[in-house]
């Protein structure tokens, strides 16, 4: 049996895809976007998630614990001594630390997704792969995809486009929908802010616009990152060249959720600021207009 690496599956998702969706997020991600939404994402293994407003120093995490001590009645927490077996987790009364990642099958994963058919099916929904980055559990994946093609559940993923050609080949096969990131288009300026350039994620757009694949192109625009007049005109720039390449553009507005998320990780998080204004998102639509690009928000 297959299996894969996922942190959460979660339903009556409506922004994810057509009608009403069950997400399944998987880990493990290629990129180290500044500004990460879901930072609980990034690797592939399981982690400890620590709240440390939740706890009480009470101790009982400490036992047979090479990361945890107490020290003048404070719990201490040394990260690169933790491996994740997830103990902590189990004895915390307090609800502070927290396992994030298991281990599941393919069929374990899509029993959850078929539970909710009967709200696929009145709402034009379905099942949508994200994560993380599915291509980077690619069999898992696919597996995914081609149970719910078999039960008549219709997909989509969410991907960054850094993934192997075959995948996405094979997936467009499958009849998945494709919500593909596209994050700035200077490949120097992608670099920096997702520490990888994006020669390839633009070849794979190519390709699947090239064989006629369902594609709706998602724009993550970051305040003071990847928003400035030169990189909206880019964007822009792209989607008008391929017009009838997609079904349509839509702005994926920057959110703090992330923040939070990456101190409880023990991630330095080198972009915090509030999440994106009103006047922010006016701004860029506007200039997505301007320069004669349709978008949605």
């Amino acid at each position: 049996m297959k299996t894969g690496t996922i942190f959460n599956i979660q339903k009556f998702c409506i922004h994810d895809g057509d009608g009403i969706r069950t997400c399944v997020f998987l880990k493990g991600c290629p990129l180290r976007c500044v500004w990460c939404h879901n930072p609980e994402g990034l690797e592939k293994m399981p982690v400890i998630s620590f709240d440390k407003t939740k706890c009480t120093s009470c101790g009982r995490c400490v036992s047979d614990c090479r990361a945890r001590s107490i020290n003048n009645g404070v719990l201490g927490f040394e990260r690169e001594e933790c491996i994740s077996c997830g103990k902590c987790a189990e004895l915390c009364i307090n609800s502070a630390n927290e396992l994030i990642g298991r281990e599941i099958t393919v069929e374990e994963a899509f029993a959850e997704v078929a539970k909710d058919k009967m709200f696929y099916d009145t709402s034009g929904g379905g099942m949508t792969v994200t994560g993380g980055e599915p291509s980077l559990q690619a069999e898992f994946t696919l597996a995914l995809l081609e149970l719910a093609r078999a039960e008549g559940i219709s997909t989509a993923i969410e991907t960054c486009g850094m993934g192997q050609r075959d995948f996405y080949q094979k997936a467009a096969e499958l009849g998945a929908t494709f919500l593909y990131d596209i994050k700035c288009i200077d490949p120097e300026l992608h670099s920096k802010l997702t520490g990888a350039d994006n020669t390839r994620i633009l070849s794979n757009l190519r390709y699947l616009m090239d064989i006629g694949a369902d594609i709706i192109i998602r724009l993550p625009l970051i305040p003071g990152c990847n928003d400035s007049e030169r990189d909206i005109a880019l964007l822009a720039e792209l989607l008008n060249e391929n017009k009838s390449r997609y079904r349509y553009a839509e702005i994926m507005p920057y959110h703090a959720l992330g923040t939070g998320k990456s101190e409880k990780l023990g991630i330095p998080s080198d972009y915090a600021r509030e999440s994106a204004t009103d006047k922010e998102i006016s701004r860029w639509r506007a200039l997505f207009t301007e320069y004669g690009a349709d978008v949605r928000v």
